[in-house]
């Protein structure tokens, strides 16, 4: 998401997507407490098995969780992305509707206003055709 696009968001918008990284990272240190656990649980086996090729089968599990866990992170930064984007969109197309009837109503409150000015400047006119002129007039 690119800086122009953060700046185009409303305060509500940013504190939900910040509440999601909130709740996403908290999923996530949990996750990683809980590998960490497995890790040093793994540890002790490794230190109790009896042959290397042991204890490389044991670790070989936790670099699985590992990268597991590390695609499921990479997809949910892109799913939010996603999200963002088409928000995003939402939001800029709204703004251009409102811009283009904002524009429109401008467009016609000047044809008004000139319809009435052209309206009232004819009125002053004939008018002032319709007074006598002063070198007509006798004292």
């Amino acid at each position: 998401m690119t800086d122009r696009e953060l700046r185009h968001m409303s305060r509500s918008e940013l504190l939900q997507m910040l509440i999601m990284q909130i709740k996403e990272n908290k999923v996530l240190s949990e996750r990683l407490t809980a590998a960490e656990a497995e890790l040093n649980s793994r540890q002790i086996a490794i230190n109790n098995a009896g042959s290397l090729a042991e204890a490389a089968l044991s670790l070989n599990h936790v670099f699985d969780a590992a990268e597991s866990a590390a695609q499921q992170y990479l997809e949910n930064i892109k799913r939010i992305s996603d999200q963002q984007d088409v928000i995003c969109q939402n939001i800029q197309k709204k703004a251009e509707e409102k811009a283009a009837q904002i524009i429109h109503e401008a467009q016609e409150y000047n044809k008004q206003a000139h319809a009435e000015a052209d309206s009232y400047w004819r009125r002053i006119v004939a008018k002032a055709e319709s007074l006598p002129s002063k070198s007509n007039t006798t004292y």
